[in-house]
């Protein structure tokens, strides 16, 4: 039973991730997410490094899932199991995604005010 949660959960971060790859790749080429990053050289570096680790295995499952689903739905013969590649090259795509989107949610947060004794907490 827990397996076919896990898998559903896959396939369906997959879909969004269909939609999701490209939005990222274009927001990420246009330099959208730099006003949200802190000014500090070592975390911009980081950024761009890990941004880059995190997008190209992204747009990779991207395109196999896509040409995976142009493969098996373009069967003229008598496919017994299409849509099997499909779905797993989908789930696939998901769990990258969801690294993705893990990714940036913790890189572009924000820190809040500090409480506390002031003297002992600073603020860069």
């Amino acid at each position: 039973m827990i397996d076919t949660l896990l898998v559903s959960l896959a396939v369906t971060a997959g879909i969004l991730g269909l939609a999701g790859v490209p939005l990222r790749c274009w927001q990420f080429g246009t330099g959208r997410f730099r006003s949200q990053i802190p000014r500090h050289a070592l975390a911009r570096a980081t950024f761009s490094l890990f941004s880059m680790l995190f997008l190209t295995p992204n747009a990779l499952a991207w395109t196999y899932a896509l040409y995976t689903a142009f493969r098996d739905f373009s069967c003229t013969s008598a496919c017994a199991q299409a849509g099997i590649a499909s779905t797993i090259a989908v789930g696939l795509l998901g769990c990258a995604y969801v690294l993705l989107e893990g990714f940036l949610l913790t890189a572009r947060r924000r820190r809040g005010p500090m409480t506390g004794d002031s003297r002992l907490l600073t603020r860069d």
